[in-house]
């Protein structure tokens, strides 16, 4: 029987050994994995981090570029509304140089046999063809602002 134990014991040490080896490995293998949960979580929290700032960068250029295209849009709408009244008055003034040149001519080829000439209404009275409600400034180019 003391063989046995001795065969027995022999058995439990290299058991043991083996269940120690083995138990180092499990725990170096542990180790190893904290270490890996470790790194991961913080590579996750810093990319989180450069997110967040991204983040409030874009929101500040956002910010910015409407800040911008408010002030365009303004500047455009303003502009808009100066070219309107410019065609209005173009259209004015080119009818009233209509009557300028008819009267002209009319003066260059004056009637013979004293006839009436045909002239209309509007080109007799130039000065009502102009009276629009709005004065016609000397000069527009102090009207637009320049960027």
């Amino acid at each position: 029987m003391s063989s046995f134990m001795k065969m027995s014991s022999g058995s439990e040490a290299e058991a043991e050994a083996s269940y120690a080896t083995i138990d180092e490995k499990k725990r170096r293998r542990m180790i190893s994995n904290r270490e890996s949960a470790r790194r991961s979580r913080m590579k996750r929290q810093k990319h989180m981090e450069d997110l967040i700032r991204e983040k409030a960068a874009l929101e500040k250029k956002l910010g910015e570029d409407h800040q911008n295209y408010s002030a365009v849009w303004q500047q455009h709408v303003v502009l808009v509304s100066e070219n309107e009244v410019l065609k209005e008055e173009k259209l004015k003034l080119d009818s009233h140089l209509k009557c300028l040149n008819q009267i002209l001519s009319t003066y260059k080829q004056t009637p013979i046999d004293g006839e009436d000439s045909d002239l209309s209404e509007s080109c007799l009275n130039p000065w009502e063809v102009l009276s629009s409600g709005q004065p016609i400034p000397a000069s527009g180019v102090s009207q637009f602002s320049f960027f």
